[in-house]
């Protein structure tokens, strides 16, 4: 009966062990390697994260940066109108894409949004575009 627990309880523990990626030394990565290699089982979860990563860098790589400013500049004129004032013309926007590491592991990508003024000060927010907007209107901050 020990022996069947014992057997269970390793059979497990590498069932886990293929399934979670593991950051150790090259020795230790191999002798896991030859440990799964004996009972049938291989290491995937890494290569699955390697995979998802190739797709994000490639989908951030083919991504339209114009018209993700265009949409970002859309947004902050419906997001002035809201507040009671209006973006004139002459503002642009500019988008940049970063790849981003979360603490699960997992790869993703974050956009930062650049708002620039006709007289070419650079704004990062949606308030402080409109905080700019009151203040050159002679309005007062909400």
């Amino acid at each position: 009966i020990l022996a069947m627990v014992k057997y269970t309880v390793t059979e497990n523990f590498l069932k886990n062990l293929s399934a979670k990626p593991i950051m150790t030394s090259a020795v230790t990565s191999c002798a896991v390697a030859d440990l799964l290699a004996l009972h049938g089982l291989q290491r995937g979860a890494s290569a699955t994260k390697h995979t998802q990563a190739e797709k994000i860098v490639k989908r951030v790589a083919e991504e339209d940066t114009a018209a993700l400013a265009a949409s970002a500049l859309n947004k902050l004129t419906a997001f002035a109108a809201e507040q009671g004032v209006s973006v004139d013309a002459g503002w642009t926007a500019k988008v940049k894409i970063r790849l981003t590491t979360r603490r699960n592991g997992i790869i993703g990508r974050t956009t930062t949004n650049t708002y620039y003024s006709p007289s070419g000060k650079a704004f990062r927010s949606h308030a402080a575009v409109i905080a700019f907007l009151r203040d050159s209107a002679g309005m007062t901050p909400l």
